[in-house]
């Protein structure tokens, strides 16, 4: 991707509290709190009706009350219902949270009428506090909800009170017993409200906090580089070597933004990529360090930092590229998916924005492939348990046209086409398919013949490589090259292609990107995939 060290999210704007949504590692928190308080609420409501009925026989006139039965089983109900809701998992964690705003004023409105149902005496002194201050508090302070929501429901549930006032005036024709008394009872709930409010938004914010200085293994988290498609990236420093790494972990929203089921199938994916990029040993893949979860289970892995820059970045920035660093940057990436190839995986999301080249000492124009997360292994028999509802397979601009009709044996061949696909960028700057949607790209590699990249561009194209590119994007695989390395051999015996050697590369990199801090736009911060991290 197109992230430096000084990149584009610093460690408080990665972690500054958001007003609708939470991290994984507070939702893994919030949820077993939630679960008691629906738990207590539905017990706490049954003793004290139970008991009140026995320690207060005079009160039997009251307690057979329609409204206050109703309120009382409206608790339980309500109360038990969402604790089964928590338990089922179809929900996502981010969406229970949600639900516990609701859940909050309900239960404050039942224990309002409640109360409200004992003021049946105008002269009776205000004594105590409106029970529904303790719930407030409770509330408030136990469920780490973002500010905004867990104000709102403080507020909401505090207007209850004078609702259920309003209710148990107009339906059991309780007397009046003036705004004095009112507000007296008023005033203990607005104040609950405040601090409830007050001290949600201090923890959450010392939460947060902590979730940011959390140490991974022998890692200590430093700043969010960036944020991608399936995870999180984060410059890290081991502890006793001094050396920085990349810490890639999944991204909180979109684990907040699954089922339970969901986020395990995310979390078993994260962790076969880890796995898939550690078994890889070619110096072409990006090299894996650590992997490892946190206390929290996110899964998190650690890998090299590296200086340079992507390919979609470099040709958006500065054009076509020339056809001899071409070649040279394809054959390299050739022995890195040969390796993954004949371990019998095939990478399925090869694009320019997977491709890095960077500085490896003196060396420059080093290519290295990124991004593992759909690795496919192909013999993997339990694949269909893996799918998600909606997920994707690849990028619609780079698909191979089996993979676009959903082919069941997907092989390394795939990865060729969209190989193909890059370097047809990298020479012409434009995609094989210009669409307007990703269901047009790919019908589009499936339909249409390419244009030929040297139509396309106005500087020349070896013919030979131009021929090349065009069979790694034949339609049929059969017709493609048969490996990687029948790519690389094809590449290599060119002789039409002008040569770009080291010292041109070097000469590229001191005049271009002497000192390369990129910094994406938002726009392109959302719509990017998977990240990978660089130093400048």
């Amino acid at each position: 991707m197109k992230i430096v060290r000084a990149a584009s999210a610093t460690t408080g704007e990665g972690l500054r509290a958001r007003a609708f949504s939470m991290p994984p590692q507070l939702l893994d928190k919030a949820l077993p709190r939630i679960c008691i308080i629906s738990f207590l609420s539905a017990v706490s409501t049954i003793l004290f009706f139970v008991a009140d009925g026995f320690l207060q026989p005079e009160a039997a006139e009251v307690q057979r009350s329609p409204l206050l039965r109703g309120a009382a089983l409206a608790m339980v109900l309500v109360s038990i219902g969402y604790m089964a809701l928590q338990r089922t998992g179809a929900l996502s964690k981010q969406m229970i949270l949600y639900l516990s705003l609701p859940f909050q004023v309900l239960v404050a409105f039942s224990i309002s009428l409640a109360d409200n149902m004992l003021l049946d005496n105008a002269a009776y002194p205000v004594v105590g506090v409106a029970t529904v201050s303790l719930w407030i508090l409770l509330c408030g302070i136990l469920i780490p909800n973002p500010p905004a929501l867990s104000a709102a429901a403080n507020i909401l549930s505090a207007l209850t009170w004078p609702l259920a006032y309003w209710i148990d005036m107009t339906v059991m024709d309780m007397p009046f017993i003036g705004w004095n008394r009112i507000g007296m009872w008023m005033m203990p709930v607005a104040m609950t409200t405040f601090w409830a409010s007050f001290f949600n938004r201090h923890l959450y914010a010392m939460r947060l906090k902590s979730e940011r200085a959390e140490d991974l293994g022998s890692y200590t988290l430093d700043r969010q580089l960036a944020a991608g498609g399936m995870g999180e990236v984060w410059l890290a420093r081991h502890k006793m070597l001094k050396r920085d790494a990349a810490v890639k972990l999944i991204r909180p929203d979109l684990l907040a933004g699954q089922t339970i089921r969901g986020e395990n199938v995310i979390r078993k994916r994260f962790e076969r990529e880890a796995q898939a990029t550690a078994s890889l040993r070619n110096p072409h893949t990006v090299a894996l360090f650590d992997f490892g979860m946190t206390q929290e289970g996110m899964f998190y892995y650690v890998m090299e930092l590296l200086e340079g820059i992507d390919l979609q970045t470099l040709v958006d920035k500065f054009g076509p590229m020339h056809p001899g660093r071409v070649k040279n940057i394809l054959i390299q990436v050739c022995e890195s998916l040969e390796e993954a190839h004949r371990l019998s995986m095939v990478h399925r999301d090869i694009k320019a924005r997977n491709i890095f080249v960077s500085k490896l000492g003196w060396q420059h124009d080093f290519a290295k492939v990124l991004d593992f997360g759909l690795v496919k292994t192909l013999l993997t028999t339990n694949e269909t348990m893996m799918t998600m509802d909606g997920s994707a397979t690849g990028t619609p601009a780079y698909m191979a046209p089996e993979v676009a009709m959903g082919a069941k044996v997907v092989d390394g061949r795939a990865d060729i086409y969209a190989l193909g696909c890059v370097a047809y960028f990298m020479l012409t700057g434009q995609l094989v398919f210009e669409e307007g949607s990703a269901t047009a790209m790919a019908l589009a590699h499936v339909q249409k013949t390419p244009d030929a990249p040297s139509r396309r561009s106005e500087l020349p194209i070896p013919a030979g490589l131009e021929r090349v590119v065009l069979q790694c994007l034949e339609k049929d695989p059969e017709k493609r090259p048969r490996s990687a390395q029948d790519l690389a051999r094809k590449l290599e015996a060119l002789t039409d292609v002008p040569v770009f050697c080291r010292d041109r590369a070097a000469d590229w990199w001191t005049t271009n990107l002497p000192n390369f801090t990129y910094r994406p736009d938002e726009s392109e911060a959302e719509t990017a995939p998977e990240l990978e991290a660089v130093r400048a």
